[in-house]
């Protein structure tokens, strides 16, 4: 029974959290394809550049093995193992969130004009999509991969929308300075 209120707590945290994180993300107009394509070739996001998270989370394969009894030992392992790979890529876009972060603070410290209030906002999502992240992580421990995959999907997304961040402030700079940017980057995280 306490763990039933546990999930109904987390999931209701989680959604409100989604919700509020949805709702300032729209009020910000997108930054051009540009930069943020520059930013994540600068960056390097491991987490978001991987394109079979939809293999991870499908659960077919594991019911369809589990209809058979001779079967479910490995319909077990097969779960245990996208868990494994679940956790794997939560932790890489935990990876990539930080990254991000960092870049938006070298290029803020590199001279970039950033408002007090957007600074706050922004570390405010980070604080919020990092929580979450651990969130789904302690989700997808206790109830396995199967079980959320929406959410994950959405935290996907919601690493990719704070790569708009530190896209709006390289858009500020003349993209002829990209590349010494890159190479400072390069230079700064080695």
């Amino acid at each position: 029974m306490s763990g039933l209120v546990l999930y109904a707590f987390l999931g209701l945290v989680l959604f409100l959290t989604f919700l509020v994180i949805g709702l300032r993300g729209a009020r910000q107009a997108m930054p051009d394809s540009l930069s943020v394509t520059a930013v994540k070739q600068m960056v390097g996001l491991e987490g978001l550049s991987f394109t079979q998270l939809e293999l991870v989370l499908d659960d077919s394969d594991y019911k369809l093995l589990r209809t058979h009894a001779d079967l479910r030992g490995i319909a077990n392992t097969l779960r245990k193992e996208r868990q494994k790979l679940a956790i794997l890529w939560i932790a890489m876009l935990v990876n990539d969130l930080k990254k991000l972060w960092r870049f938006r603070r070298f290029l803020v410290r590199r001279g970039v004009p950033a408002k007090f209030g957007e600074e706050v906002k922004i570390a405010c999502v980070f604080l919020l999509s990092f929580l979450l992240l651990h969130l789904l992580e302690l989700f997808i421990r206790c109830s396995g991969p199967f079980a959320i995959p929406g959410m994950a999907r959405r935290a996907n997304r919601l690493v990719e929308a704070m790569s708009y961040a530190p896209a709006r402030v390289l858009s500020r700079i003349p993209s002829a300075g990209w590349a010494e940017i890159e190479q400072s980057w390069a230079r700064s995280s080695a």
